[in-house]
């Protein structure tokens, strides 16, 4: 079976620190992948490696079969493939709803103008806000604003989608649009990596998912398995802290 993303022993430093400690996993095609543990487990990094924004210390991570970590890979490209929207929505504050979606596809991908603001247009439709395309972030919402940093994202056709923590900023009365728009993502096929810590979204959505801790994958099974047996201690405790808020 081909696999979309395949990570193999992978290790991440920073100076002394190792962040990830020989990380093995495999995503299969229209798979979600939800990663849940406490902060400084490795959760963002391993998603910033995966996407090329950081260079393993050593091991292997295959995009649909190419090895990013050797370096005749041209990473530019490949990191087009794998779309990823973090916590800060790191928005243009000078231009529209409309141009910060089109911006990339013109100038990466050598997109006409005219296509790429159709294209805008259809994805602002699919997040609910085709009516803000010429608004300035400043004049949305923080759901608001990061529905648009998906539909920038999804601006570049990834096969891969990657989501850190992309609620843990907002208020709680605006979670629930951002949750529902990576819902649909879903509901469509996307492959995806979600690390966060909206365990009813996990529970709903994920087909599979992991928990980390220290850099290590500790457990990994079907959210339901893993929420109501977690075999760890380490997961137990985790678990028994997070769910008893649900």
């Amino acid at each position: 079976m081909s696999f979309m993303v395949e990570v193999r022993d992978l290790h991440k430093r920073f100076g002394h620190h190792e962040v990830l400690r020989g990380i093995n996993l495999r995503v299969k095609p229209s798979e979600v992948l939800v990663i849940v543990g406490p902060s400084g487990s490795g959760k963002s990094t391993l998603l910033r490696c995966i996407n090329g924004l950081e260079h393993a210390t050593s091991g292997r991570i295959l995009i649909e079969g190419v090895d990013i970590t050797d370096s005749r890979v041209d990473i530019n490209a490949m990191r087009q493939k794998v779309g990823i929207v973090f916590q800060s929505f790191n928005l243009f504050p000078h231009l529209t709803v409309l141009r910060n979606i089109t911006l990339a596809p013109v100038k990466v991908k050598k997109v006409k103008q005219e296509e790429a603001e159709e294209k805008a247009m259809q994805l602002l439709k699919r997040v609910g806000l085709e009516d803000k395309a010429h608004a300035y972030p400043s004049q949305l919402s923080g759901g608001q604003q990061q529905r648009v940093a998906i539909a920038r994202a999804l601006a570049m056709d990834p096969d891969i989608m990657l989501f850190d923590e992309v609620t843990s900023a907002l208020d709680p009365e605006l979670v629930k649009e951002v949750l529902d728009a990576m819902k649909d993502l879903a509901r469509s096929g996307m492959t995806m990596l979600v690390v966060t810590h909206e365990m009813g979204f996990a529970r709903e959505v994920g087909d599979r998912l992991i928990f980390m801790d220290e850099g290590e994958i500790v457990e990994e099974g079907s959210p339901v398995e893993i929420f109501t047996n977690p075999k760890s201690p380490r997961a137990k405790d985790f678990f028994s802290k997070i769910l008893s808020h649900l």
